[in-house]
Formats: C-alpha cells, sequence, structure tokens
C-alpha cells in the first residue's frame, strides 16, 4: 500500500512539474522606472518611462513595458474582430514609450528591439561582470556594485542584491550573483532602478518576438537601426527620391529628418 502511495505521489509530483514547465510561470515580479536622455548633447531633456516590468523564476524570464503590452494587446484585439476588411479600434491607448523586450531562457537572452515600425529580434551577446568592493543600500535592500562593458562600447554599474538570490536584472543585464535593483551607464545618461519587488506566478511568455524580424547576427540590427536613424524613410517604398538639404536628409514627400537619437541600452 505504502509502495503504491510512493509511486502515485512521485506521478502527481512530476505531472504537476510538467504543468509548471508548461505553463512557465514566474516567481517573483520586478517593477523598474527608466530616466533616460536620448541625445547627450542635450542633457536637460529627460524622458521617464514607468510601468517596466520584469517576470522570472530560475530559469527564464521577460522584461517588457506593460504600457507596450497594453498597446499591442488592444491592437491584437481589434485585428481579431475585423470584418469585411474594416477594424473598428476605438479609442488606442496611449503609445508607448518603451517598445523593448528581453526574453532569457537558460543561458540565451533574446532581445526584441524596434526600429520604426518593424521589430527585430536577436540573441544579445553575454555581458561579463566586474565585482567591486563598492557597497550601498538601494531602497532599504543590502546591494553590492559592478560594472560591465558592452559589446557596443559602454560601460555599465550595477547595484545588486544577494537578498534576492537570481541572477536577474531589467534588459539583457542579467549574470549576476543577486538581483539587479539599479543600473546605469559610465555618462549616466541611462538609469534604471527597481520601484516594487513582489512574489507573483504570472506566465512568462516572448513579447512580439513572434512578429519580428529573427535576426542571426546583432550588428545586423545595429546597422539596420543606424541606417533607419539617418533615413526614416528607409521603410517607406513609396515616398520618392531621397534629397539632402544642408547635410540632412529630408524626402520630396513628407520632409522627415533624420533621428539624432545617440543614447541606446544595447
Amino acid at each position: 500500500m505504502k509502495f503504491k502511495f510512493f509511486f502515485s505521489s512521485i506521478f502527481i509530483f512530476l505531472l504537476y512539474g510538467n504543468l509548471i514547465a508548461q505553463n512557465n510561470n514566474s516567481e517573483m515580479e520586478v517593477v523598474y522606472k527608466m530616466n533616460y536622455i536620448p541625445d547627450s548633447l542635450n542633457t536637460e531633456k529627460k524622458i521617464s518611462v514607468d510601468n517596466l516590468v520584469l517576470l522570472f523564476n530560475n530559469d527564464t524570464s521577460i522584461y517588457f513595458s506593460q504600457d507596450a503590452k497594453t498597446y499591442y494587446d488592444y491592437l491584437t484585439k481589434g485585428i481579431s474582430t475585423m470584418q469585411n476588411g474594416k477594424i473598428s479600434l476605438g479609442t488606442l491607448p496611449p503609445y508607448p514609450r518603451s517598445r523593448a523586450s528581453v526574453y532569457k531562457h537558460g543561458e540565451v537572452i533574446t532581445a526584441t528591439l524596434p526600429v520604426g515600425k518593424y521589430f527585430y529580434s536577436f540573441e544579445e551577446p553575454k555581458l561579463e561582470w566586474i565585482l567591486l568592493n563598492e557597497k550601498s543600500v538601494i531602497n532599504g535592500t543590502n546591494c553590492n556594485l559592478a560594472k560591465t562593458t558592452t559589446d557596443t562600447g559602454d560601460t555599465f554599474f550595477a547595484w545588486y542584491s544577494m537578498e534576492y538570490p537570481f541572477s536577474e536584472g531589467p534588459f539583457r543585464f542579467k549574470g549576476l550573483p543577486g538581483l539587479i535593483l539599479k543600473v546605469y551607464n559610465k555618462n549616466k545618461t541611462i538609469e534604471i532602478e527597481a520601484i516594487g519587488i513582489k512574489k507573483a506566478v504570472l506566465p512568462i511568455e516572448p513579447f512580439l518576438t513572434a512578429s519580428s524580424i529573427k535576426i542571426k547576427n546583432k550588428n545586423t540590427y545595429l546597422k539596420t537601426r543606424a541606417e533607419y536613424n539617418e533615413n526614416p524613410n528607409i521603410q517607406n517604398m513609396n515616398t520618392g527620391i531621397i534629397v539632402k538639404k544642408d547635410g540632412v536628409l529630408l524626402d520630396n514627400n513628407t520632409g522627415m529628418k533624420k533621428i539624432t537619437t545617440n543614447v541606446f541600452l544595447d
């Protein structure tokens, strides 16, 4: 009788484990706020982005903007109700300030980032961290300092806490012996800080990855973004001939100028 109960218990345990794996639910939720200066030559212009969410368990995580999720879920729902080629969307939610997301499974970190009207997905190179001796208290939590240099040459510092022993953090910043509560770059044009941490059982799902353009090499994405910033009309096939006036790219039809943004998280 005990023998039968033992195997029944194992079966129930494995079944429960498989359901958890299939559902891939989170254990924790962290909400971050980001402040950034899009143009390092104009430090007076600062933009704040709220509702940046990190859901994670020991193996998987997703980082995304809740405002972006609300916006695109609304669009998806509207498209699903299309009749005779017409969509009635009503009043759209506010357009999100951040549309980036990062999905981690095991050791693989996949970023899905926008360039104009398209999304591109690619694997982020793993960051190599240097642990520093400095300590601080961030929002009442004891933290240690670490730094890294990204593949694009920017130096970032991160305050992480071993009170939360998860190798997680916002965006691509992961891999430390504790949860990252604050991260910022050397020039302090980008700063992301946790404003809320709680236990949460929520589904961890890639965000906008299914509709994105898959890229094997990150350099392809960086080149695509640079070309778009130089000429935002490059995604429009019927805008006419692109001309240059006083060093600024203009389109004959729309007059769109090149984008001067030069501060990026990646």
